[in-house]
């Protein structure tokens, strides 16, 4: 087998994150079928030759970066930019703005990132910009990728900026990101001095911004970088932070890898590599799922997973992950099921 064959069935292995692991590229419905697969190795080692050849980016951040927007008028997503004349046909002023922005590899084209966007208008009535940052996010070195997350923060903050002098207070914007994009919505709310209204980090992506070490507060989420800030861990320690710093953090199934729906006979390191993306995605489809007022996941004040497991926090108090919390601060700990939607009995 060739090793360019050999690097696209690792690369489905590593980035096909549910329940199906390597039978994902043969799935024409699936975001990491085989040609997408080959689009995003071929596309990031692109990206990679360029930067090594040039030493720096080729294009600017306005080309790199995108704002797709509806005010929910219709479901179509229309790209809103800074002083854009038309943005009373993209965004209502008078509403919340939530912001969704995806993480490393990803773009606007991913399944689950518009479904995400779409489910955000459909259930809050709320506007909803899709942050996309493809291309500078498909850079096969994680480190520069984490580098790149600076440069989007920092033209983003610019444009909640704009929205701000339309007529958007800080307080009615709201940051949803999922692995990256959770830091860098958290860089967001540092920029602009924790004014924000709510952050949702989805599984916020770990190495390089707290492990090995961590970068500093500028760099990564935390409680101080909007009025509330709600993590919901699932893959601790691996791709994802080891604890969450948010006002309330989340812990489905002890918010270790691997999640319930993603365990999956392990017959390679792809497989392993599978549970572990799997379980980082599960964050943002139990984030998109809640959004539903009929899926409802409860999770229970603890110390600790162990302790919750025991049953020594049955009569603490319970929350709701999601929009619908009650935002009254703490750690969470819950079970979710094996199976869409993976609500489990109370």
């Amino acid at each position: 087998m060739s090793p360019v064959v050999v690097s696209i069935l690792v690369l489905v292995g590593l980035f096909g994150p549910n329940e199906c692991g390597l039978l994902d590229m043969f799935d024409a419905n699936s975001d990491y079928n085989l040609a997408q697969s080959m689009d995003t190795v071929f596309g990031a080692l692109q990206n990679d030759i360029s930067y090594m050849l040039t030493g720096d980016l080729t294009t600017t951040v306005e080309e790199d970066v995108s704002f797709w927007c509806s005010n929910g008028s219709s479901i179509a997503l229309k790209q809103a930019s800074l002083n854009d004349s038309s943005l009373s046909r993209k965004i209502d002023t008078s509403k919340e703005v939530i912001f969704v922005i995806h993480g490393w590899l990803d773009d606007i084209s991913r399944m689950w990132f518009q479904q995400l966007a779409q489910d955000v208008l459909k259930y809050t009535g709320s506007n909803v910009c899709a942050v996309n940052w493809g291309h500078l996010a498909r850079y096969r070195y994680y480190r520069t990728a984490v580098n790149h997350t600076v440069m989007v923060s920092g033209y983003l903050t610019k444009f909640v900026q704009y929205l701000e002098s339309a007529g958007v207070p800080l307080s009615n914007i709201t940051m949803v990101g999922h692995s990256m994009g959770a830091q860098i919505s958290g860089q967001v709310g540092y920029n602009l001095g924790g004014k924000i209204g709510r952050i949702y980090g989805l599984d916020p992506a770990g190495p390089c911004f707290t492990l090995p070490r961590d970068r500093g507060m500028q760099y990564r989420l935390d409680r101080s970088d909007a009025m509330y800030v709600q993590t919901i861990i699932t893959s601790r320690l691996t791709i994802g932070v080891g604890v969450g710093d948010g006002h309330e953090n989340f812990y489905p199934n002890g918010g270790i890898s691997p999640q319930t729906n993603c365990v999956i006979p392990l017959t390679s390191d792809a497989e392993f590599a599978g549970q572990i993306l799997c379980s980082h995605m599960h964050a943002a489809t139990l984030f998109r799922l809640a959004l539903n007022p009929a899926n409802v996941y409860r999770g229970k004040k603890c110390i600790n997973w162990p302790a919750y497991m025991l049953s020594f926090c049955g009569l603490n108090k319970a929350n709701l992950l999601g929009i619908r919390s009650d935002r009254s601060g703490g750690d969470y700990f819950l079970r979710t099921s094996a199976f869409s939607p993976y609500t489990v009995r109370f």
